[in-house]
């Protein structure tokens, strides 16, 4: 038993499929969301940030790297990468780093980003 972590020692944040949330929201660590959040959400550290397939996200993201399988409508401001899949939908302004959007991706932006130059 001697190896088992405490949940008071993990630094991640999962908010779940049916969870409905509005306001500013400050995370620290590895962060999904399923569920849906209208409001602002800030990632403080480098850690990622992935929304997933069933959530809908209306307002400003700020984070490091961030990937999107569900429904985005704000901003996103990014100092790593913003990777889009197939089952994404974005609508709004991203500036990132680097942009990747896979082939199924549904997006209306305005988009810009600072790249690695390389």
């Amino acid at each position: 038993m001697d190896n088992l972590i405490s949940i008071e020692e993990q630094e991640f944040t999962l908010i779940g499929k049916k969870t409905r949330l509005s306001g500013v929201f400050n995370f620290n660590g590895l962060t999904h969301i399923a569920g849906i959040i209208e409001g602002d959400l800030n990632i403080k550290d480098k850690s990622l940030l992935t929304i997933e397939e069933s959530s809908e996200i209306e307002g400003k993201i700020n984070c490091a790297d961030l990937k999107i399988f569900g429904k985005v409508k704000g901003e996103i401001h990014s100092s790593g990468k913003v990777e889009i899949f197939p089952s994404g939908v974005i609508q709004g302004l991203i500036k990132s780093q680097n942009l990747v959007i896979h082939p199924g991706a549904i997006i209306n932006i305005d988009g810009h980003t600072t790249g690695t130059g390389h």
